[in-house]
């Protein structure tokens, strides 16, 4: 004859199965979202510079790659209202206002 383990055993048998390996899952997801934002919760943080510095630099970096016989027909017909650096500081803040409303709207 065998023995049979009841219908509530078996459940929780199953139950505590299922919260060890998410309790084993979650300290592991813990473990490298810690060690991810660990470097923006420092003092001395090696921090991105902010958008418009991140700009210029690639601004700087890349050259910029100009046909020949389109430079000799490009011309400016007026000058520019905004300075560009207020331009890009304005890019900046429209972009954080969409992430912001991204992040609200998703929650």
């Amino acid at each position: 004859m065998t023995t049979r383990i009841p219908i509530g055993g078996m459940y929780l048998l199953a139950l505590a199965g299922i919260g060890l390996l998410t309790l084993k899952l979650s300290s592991l997801l813990a473990v490298q979202a810690i060690a991810l934002t660990q470097p923006y919760f420092l003092d001395n943080c090696p921090c991105l510079p902010p958008l418009v510095e991140q700009r210029r630099l690639a601004a700087v970096d890349a050259p910029v790659q100009v046909a020949e016989h389109a430079k000799s027909r490009v011309a400016a017909l007026e000058a520019p209202v905004i300075p560009a650096g207020l331009l890009a500081a304005e890019m900046d803040l429209a972009e954080g206002h969409d992430l912001a409303l991204a992040v609200v709207s998703s929650k």
